[in-house]
């Protein structure tokens, strides 16, 4: 596996139409035991070696979109997760991204970007069709990017440097746009309610992002049931936990076209949008 890194862009440049990968979410790897939260913290690793092994084949990456590793006093150090989860990663001949997720701010940015080979804790890769934005989505200030301590999941902003540097991208991508984030832009609520797996400035980063009329689609985690909407004409799509139930929950996504075909493994749906 090899990455090409300019500041917090990274070319991955493959032939061919559309876009394939396989996508997880929320891991929360520890060894702690099974919670009352329903999480199978300590399979998290097997199955993600079984998700690359058996189905990244055709995949241009794999992406994980945050909560990867958990930090629990008397447990196995968060740091010590993510080394393990990563040499699992790194042992296929495929990339592996990764982004920030509200639990893995119980480490320093800096460091988990660095553990995890993130260039940056926002930044793009390109393939041969399309310009990727990762995206992070986890502080409690729109002033504070680098939090102190792990941050309130339910008061996740974006941070306006970051929203600044997603528009000049998109405006001089001359290829369609897909973001990738672990909280929320939107969640299907009566209006006027905030569900709190949504950013608090969601609708600040919404216009941002949306406005240019280049983005495709847009892809989450963090809300571990998963969902699937529009936002306004861009399919949305939150995929499920991989930690939640003993089954393996993960997917395979094409896109192409602003059309999005989802096969869905263990608890996440098959959708098409």
């Amino acid at each position: 596996m090899r990455f090409i890194f300019c500041f917090v862009i990274i070319y991955h440049n493959i032939g061919g139409d559309g876009l394939k990968f396989l996508v997880i979410t929320d891991l929360h790897y520890s060894d702690k035991p099974l919670g009352g939260n329903g999480r199978y913290h300590e399979m998290s690793l097997p199955k993600l070696r079984e998700a690359l092994e058996k189905y990244s084949d055709g995949c241009e990456f794999a992406v994980c979109l945050g909560d990867i590793a958990d930090a629990a006093d008397g447990y196995k150090p968060q740091a010590q997760g993510l080394k393990e989860l990563g040499e699992v990663w790194r042992s296929f001949d495929i990339p592996f991204y990764a982004l920030i997720g509200n639990h893995d701010t119980a480490m320093r940015k800096p460091e988990f970007c660095r553990l995890t080979g993130m260039p940056h804790r926002y930044y793009s890769i390109e393939t041969h069709d399309y310009l990727c934005l990762m995206l992070d989505t986890n502080m409690n200030s729109p002033d504070e990017p680098y939090p102190k301590q792990e941050i309130k999941w339910a008061y996740c902003y974006i941070d306006r440097e970051q929203l600044d540097w997603a528009k000049e991208k998109i405006s001089g991508s001359d290829k369609p746009v897909i973001i990738f984030t672990h909280a929320l832009l939107d969640f299907d609520v009566d209006e006027g309610e905030r569900n709190d797996h949504v950013l608090v400035n969601a609708d600040e980063v919404k216009q941002a992002l949306l406005s240019s009329g280049k983005v495709e689609a847009v892809f989450s985690g963090h809300y571990h049931d998963g969902l699937n909407m529009k936002l306004g004409n861009v399919p949305y799509v939150v995929f499920t936990s991989m930690c939640n139930e003993p089954t393996n929950n993960f997917a395979v996504v094409e896109v192409e076209n602003c059309r999005v075909n989802i096969k869905g493994y263990g608890t996440q749906n098959d959708i098409t949008i």
